[in-house]
């Protein structure tokens, strides 16, 4: 089970909401190029990982879904921040 899962329901389309989630990601690997070392996408879905992290975010026509898994103790203290910080992001992009 992931330490951190969340989710947004959009009415982008498939295609609109992947592009939102591509230049949220890597948005977020130029400015911490130091905590994200890996990024790939198969069809509408990334696999992110990192020094701290790995996780998936995968995109439906109608949801974005958000799952990671937080590696070592002080990424485990940093949970609620790290939440935060993507819930943030994607009220942000994908707004209720």
């Amino acid at each position: 089970m992931a330490d951190i899962s969340m989710n947004r329901t959009h009415s982008y389309g498939l295609d609109d909401a992947t592009a939102k989630v591509k230049a949220m990601l890597e948005g977020f690997q130029q400015r911490k190029p130091d905590l994200v070392k890996d990024l790939s996408w198969s069809g509408s879905t990334a696999t992110a990982s990192g020094k701290f992290f790995t996780g998936t975010f995968a995109i439906t026509e109608t949801k974005v879904n958000v799952d990671l898994n937080l590696i070592g103790f002080a990424a485990k203290m940093a949970k609620g921040m790290v939440r935060d910080q993507i819930s943030k992001q994607l009220d942000c992009d994908f707004p209720a």
